[in-house]
């Protein structure tokens, strides 16, 4: 009886959720159908409907710097789009991309319901399997100075070394490849709004955002910055930020810095929580012509589980709502 019973209740739900996608569907495509008026065939209309828009692929790219010396792995993603190609869009560059770009396809659900503004994403990755295996490439390149601490050992297999060059405190050079080798090289091959992009950096990223921000912040004008190490070589990102406040009135950009509530409590040492606290003290204490600044805390996440939530509600954070979504020509001009 209660495998018959789960049986039917299944079939209800999948009924229930066919029907809601089924709604969505429809809702999302009645005011393009009504804007090729009522003269037109249903057959009609559904064939030039289906031929508007695609969902690109993603495209790798292999990028050897010059400036690092370093070979990185460039994913990009492009949202959907008119066919036609008449469109352009803001860039949102990602580190850690390796194995994929991060939530990429919640990404483009978010937009293709217009939950998210369209914009293009540019992970930042190394030619390696997953993230665990560039741990130390990202930390050469993330980070803005050397500890000259002993590196602790990851016993996994397929690690790949830095042999040659720093081996942390890369990241002005970071910077230089991503200012004046991958934007130009992105906004050469794809229908970009080059004075609009942005940044998505967590924890080691998250560092790097912020020194991006305090050193060249004309690189981006919209910043993610997700439980950033600002603990790395004594919490010298502070000190940073406050030499960056003294020298400067103005900071053009939208940023939103999050952090989990648990983080603090699994590594103690490392103030996650208290250093995002003091870093949003420190730029509330001066008002900057231009700048906007969120902050939040989710109590319950740790280091990984924040990484959903800092995606969802920091990119509609910095970005904003959504003026011209697809399948719907009123929202656009």
């Amino acid at each position: 009886m209660t495998i018959k019973f789960n049986m039917f209740l299944m079939a209800r739900i999948t009924k229930v959720w066919g029907l809601v996608g089924f709604i969505v569907f429809v809702t999302l495509l009645a005011p393009l159908q009504a804007s090729f008026g009522a003269g037109m065939s249903q057959g009609k209309q559904a064939d030039k409907i289906a031929s508007l828009y695609h969902i690109p692929l993603i495209k790798t790219h292999r990028m050897t710097s010059q400036v690092t010396g370093l070979t990185y792995e460039i994913q990009v993603m492009v949202p959907v789009s008119k066919k036609d190609g008449s469109e352009k869009f803001p860039v949102l560059y990602m580190t850690d991309a390796n194995g994929g770009i991060p939530i990429s396809q919640i990404t483009q659900n978010m937009q293709v319901l217009a939950e998210l503004p369209r914009f293009i994403v540019v992970g930042i990755g190394y030619p390696v399997d997953n993230i665990f295996q560039s741990l130390y490439l990202r930390q050469r390149d993330l980070t803005p100075s050397d500890m000259k601490r002993a590196r602790y050992p990851i016993p996994l297999e397929g690690m790949v070394e830095v042999t040659s060059g720093k081996k942390m405190g890369g990241a002005p050079e970071f910077l230089a490849f991503i200012r004046d080798e991958l934007k130009p090289f992105i906004n050469a091959h794809y229908k970009t709004v080059p004075e609009d992009s942005g940044y998505f950096g967590h924890s080691l990223g998250g560092l790097f955002g912020l020194y991006v921000l305090f050193h060249k912040p004309d690189t981006f004008s919209r910043y993610v910055i997700g439980s950033p190490a600002i603990w790395w070589d004594n919490d010298d990102m502070l000190s940073q930020a406050q030499n960056f406040l003294d020298r400067n009135d103005d900071l053009n950009a939208y940023v939103y810095m999050a952090v989990g509530g648990m983080e603090e409590r699994l590594t103690p040492s490392k103030h996650y929580v208290s250093n995002v606290y003091k870093m949003d003290a420190l730029l509330r204490r001066k008002p900057l012509s231009g700048f906007h600044l969120r902050t939040e805390v989710f109590p319950t996440e740790g280091h990984a589980s924040v990484f959903g939530l800092l995606h969802s509600r920091g990119l509609r954070a910095v970005y904003g709502p959504v003026k011209c979504g697809p399948f719907r020509p009123e929202d656009c001009p």
